[in-house]
């Protein structure tokens, strides 16, 4: 075995060693007192019917919020793209300039972006409009130029040479190429903004969050079961819209352009949202505004550099511990799940345990959040078991898709030969979903980084438990401390993550 692999071994057991520790996991507490889960779940069944009529308004405010704010963060991303790529702006210190901001914005979770903009813009739709749009358009605006780098340029550099300007010779080359991806990427975002969306009213920012929170605090179950009954519609019906509409994408790459129907019906939603969303005008609180901005630019240097159990390192060890040790039991759990579910396998009785996967992407991660609460009682354990349970759902599908591009060509031919059944596995399937199961993971992982600050709301560990108090008491430069930590740790999980995506590639190309 290889040094390398050796390294990462004892890395990875050390990682989960520490967070076993750090987190205090207990098995015997979960034996104990799981039952309190599925107790508190079970009492939101049967939902209560009665309260259909009430949720309707807040769910259109939901789903306005999602479209709408996908829609506008999909033509600033687009904008951003052009804007942050090497041929069109040749102006690198403007180009690192905007890539620093979208950056910033990029790793700071949307729950946190909308109580900053609560704080600005005051309670209700508009901050929660503003969080999703700027928490789209720099995802977009990343993965954007990222595409638009690698692309091939040699259209481009004739289209210039023949009198064309740079920016339009882009629009006709390059743009064209990275744009189906770019609208799978959009369509992507749509489902995830719809579940960020379902929460945002948790801090005032409009949606159903706000209704989902009060049924919760006055333990009305029932009500609460029929909200996430119309979460997991609404969430249902985006993902069969969702894939629909990239299969089409996908026949992008044969037919010419198949790619129009995906983005009319993108074009037409957000006309519709424009045209029947309106909510109330606000002001801008300036003096809020320039807090948040000192706290950022001067934030609390001792809190970034001391070891107390309260300052940023030490929080920064237990976020990742939660996020880490979540991450890798979802993965276990994501597994199993994907093998049921995989139509290959288990023909149309796959379909169950995709419902199922359905519940685990549909309910809302504080939710989750607060039922484990009443297990585990608040702190990094209750954490764990969030991400691991809101883990599941991504997961099982990303494996699911690389399950399902499985070549049995060379597990056949081994078994011809007649090596036993899990040398064969091992050799001649392993080595075909391992990297993709290995990405899936590492973008799980990101991921969880930045639930795990939002689970500070509801008092879940790490370091989103400070940085909510900070805000709420406008500590501001606590705050600043606390944000800059968060930023830095999922900036540097993004960069392995980027690295091992490019290695593979590397490898895969070579």
């Amino acid at each position: 075995m290889k040094p390398a692999y050796i390294l990462r071994f004892f890395l990875f057991v050390a990682c989960m060693f520490l967070s076993l520790w750090q987190t205090g996991f207990s098995l015997p507490l979960l034996w104990e007192r799981g039952h309190y889960f599925l107790d508190t779940a079970g009492r939101m069944f049967p939902p209560d019917t009665s309260f259909i009529n009430a949720i309707l308004g807040p769910l259109r405010d939901t789903v306005y919020i999602s479209l709408l704010g996908t829609g506008l963060g999909g033509i600033i991303g687009a904008i951003g793209t052009v804007a942050c790529n090497s041929y069109v702006n040749q102006w690198k210190i403007v180009r690192m300039a905007l890539k620093a901001v979208v950056h910033l914005f990029r790793c700071i979770p949307v729950l946190i972006l909308a109580l900053l903009c609560t704080f600005v813009f005051g309670l209700g739709l508009w901050s929660g409009l503003i969080a999703v749009t700027a928490a789209t358009a720099a995802v977009l605006t990343r993965l954007g130029y990222e595409d638009s780098e690698n692309a091939e340029l040699r259209t481009a550099r004739v289209l210039e040479i023949a009198g064309a300007g740079r920016l339009k010779a882009y629009w006709v080359s390059v743009w064209k190429q990275i744009f189906p991806g770019y609208l799978a990427n959009l369509l992507y975002l749509l489902e995830s903004n719809v579940r960020n969306a379902a929460v945002l009213g948790f801090v005032g920012a409009g949606g159903i969050g706000l209704l989902l929170n009060e049924k919760l605090a006055w333990r009305e179950y029932g009500k609460v079961g029929m909200i996430l009954c119309v979460l997991y519609l609404v969430v249902l019906a985006t993902e069969v819209l969702s894939e629909f509409l990239r299969v089409r994408l996908v026949e992008s790459e044969t037919k010419q352009r198949k790619w129009f129907l995906p983005a009319a019906v993108l074009v037409f939603f957000f006309i519709f949202c424009m045209i029947s969303f309106y909510p109330a005008a606000v002001e801008m609180n300036k003096t809020a505004l320039l807090s948040i901005v000192e706290g950022v630019v001067y934030p609390d240097i001792t809190m970034l550099l001391s070891f107390a159990a309260d300052d940023v390192p030490a929080l920064l060890v237990e976020t990742f511990c939660i996020a880490f040790l979540g991450t890798l039991g979802g993965a276990l759990a994501a597994a199993v799940f994907s093998v049921l579910s995989c139509f290959r396998f288990f023909g149309f009785a796959a379909v169950l345990a995709r419902l199922i996967l359905l519940v685990f992407r549909s309910v809302p991660v504080l939710v989750c959040g607060l039922l484990w609460i009443r297990v585990t009682g608040p702190g990094p354990f209750a954490g764990v078991l969030t991400l691991a349970l809101c883990s599941i759902g991504l997961l099982a599908k990303r494996f699911l898709i690389a399950i399902d591009s499985i070549d049995l060509k060379a597990y056949d031919a081994l078994r011809a030969t007649g090596i036993p059944v899990l040398a064969a596995v091992r050799w001649g399937i392993v080595p075909q979903i391992l990297p993709h199961f290995v990405s899936a993971i590492l973008y799980r992982m990101d991921i969880n980084l930045r639930e795990a600050a939002v689970l500070g709301l509801v008092g879940a560990g790490g370091i989103g438990t400070p940085l909510v108090l900070a805000m709420n008491h406008y500590e501001w430069k606590q705050a600043g401390a606390l944000l800059w930590g968060l930023i830095l740790l999922a900036g540097a999980a993004g960069a392995v993550s980027e690295r091992y995506r490019k290695a593979y590639r590397m490898r895969k190309a070579g």
